[in-house]
């Protein structure tokens, strides 16, 4: 799979984008106090989930597509978290914080009540197709209901949270030189 879907470079690749008049960078900066393990294949892994959900619905690979839709969801919803908690808390590399919790504690934090419950709806889902498929909770019918329903998810807490977390750069020398550091660079916002 290609890296089309986030835009992942180097610290000098950064410097060179602030300098672009059709993007702008976007720092989040707690970042990488959200558990990961190793930052260049979650980058790496980042890059290519979106296409993979895509490829996923389409074939109607429905337990896959809200498997790799949840994973996506969390990364973000961790984002705000380590960004919005009144604490500063970080979340370690083996955190065992279930999904529910980070949810429940995200909408503390002031996450929009509407995507929360969108959020809550598309796990309990999650919940049933993974726990329960087999033992005849749900059927491929729901699942691809919820799947469709849901599909466009992911786009609406990435947004979400890259406007409330993120710091525009406007200049290289308010680029952090951290390992782990997470940058977006999306267009400019026309006027």
């Amino acid at each position: 799979m290609t890296n089309n879907v986030e835009n992942i470079g180097t610290y000098d690749d950064m410097q060179r984008q602030i300098d672009n008049e059709q993007y702008e960078i976007l720092l989040l900066p707690k970042s990488r106090n959200i558990g990961i393990i190793n930052a260049q294949k979650a980058l790496e892994n980042l890059s290519i989930i979106v296409e993979r959900a895509k490829s996923a619905l389409e074939n109607e690979y429905y337990i896959e597509f809200i498997s790799l839709k949840i994973q996506y969801i969390e990364f973000y919803l961790k984002i705000f978290w380590v960004t919005k908690n009144p604490a500063n808390l970080i979340l370690e590399q083996n955190d065992r914080k279930f999904f529910g919790t980070i949810i429940n504690e995200c909408e503390g934090f002031g996450f929009d009540n509407r995507i929360i419950s969108n959020i809550k709806d598309f796990n309990d889902t999650r919940i049933k197709a993974i726990h329960k498929y087999l033992m005849g909770g749900t059927d491929e019918n729901e699942l691809k209901t919820i799947s469709l329903k849901h599909s466009k998810l992911g786009n609406v807490v990435y947004e979400y949270v890259i406007n409330k977390c993120g710091e525009i750069i406007n200049d290289n020398s308010n680029i952090p030189q951290d390992v782990g550091t997470i940058f977006v660079a999306r267009p400019k916002p026309t006027l």
